[in-house]
């Protein structure tokens, strides 16, 4: 109706009765991308790419979830000083390969004040919603990110929190 052609998206809520409330569209990818990835098996960036080409998209139909996914933002910052970004220079980067790690930083990485505080974003991709919590809680708990206090282990106690595995969070 507006017009537009690209990859982005399209923000809404819906409530208790099924009613939809726009909020915005967004004319690139989020940052949540990669759980769409996930559970669609699509490459967005590949689409974002082909429609800027003015190609059509590689697809005809969209494919059927699959599964669940979660992403978290491990992010170099204190929970217990309010979120305060840290800074320092990463000893070493490590995320096992049970899930996908977009990061942004490497080994060597300076972390000073002039930018955001994302190292990177964390995916885990599973058949049930409490198991891409376990995988992703797993993995969180055997990364290893020296040099910078980060918000990992506040992130793996959220990914077990009872309240957190029933849905009962909004």
């Amino acid at each position: 109706a507006v017009g537009y052609v690209g990859a982005g998206t399209v923000e809404f809520i819906v409530d208790p009765d099924g009613h939809f409330y726009f909020l915005e569209v967004n004319t690139r990818l989020q940052v949540e991308h990669p759980v769409t990835e996930a559970i669609t098996g699509l490459d967005l960036v590949r689409e974002q790419l082909r429609i800027a080409r003015g190609e059509p998209l590689g697809y005809a139909s969209a494919p059927p979830p699959n599964g669940w996914a979660i992403e978290v933002r491990l992010c170099a910052e204190d929970p217990d000083r309010d979120y305060l970004p840290t800074t320092g220079t990463l000893l070493a980067v490590d995320v096992p390969a049970t899930v996908r790690a977009d990061l942004g930083v490497a080994a060597g990485s300076e972390i000073g004040i002039h930018y955001d505080s994302m190292l990177g974003k964390i995916i885990a991709h599973a058949p049930a919603r409490a198991d891409a919590a376990r995988v992703l809680r797993d993995a969180l708990l055997r990364a290893w990110v020296p040099g910078v206090v980060t918000n990992r282990e506040q992130l793996a106690r959220i990914l077990a929190h009872p309240a957190f595995l029933a849905g009962e969070l909004d």
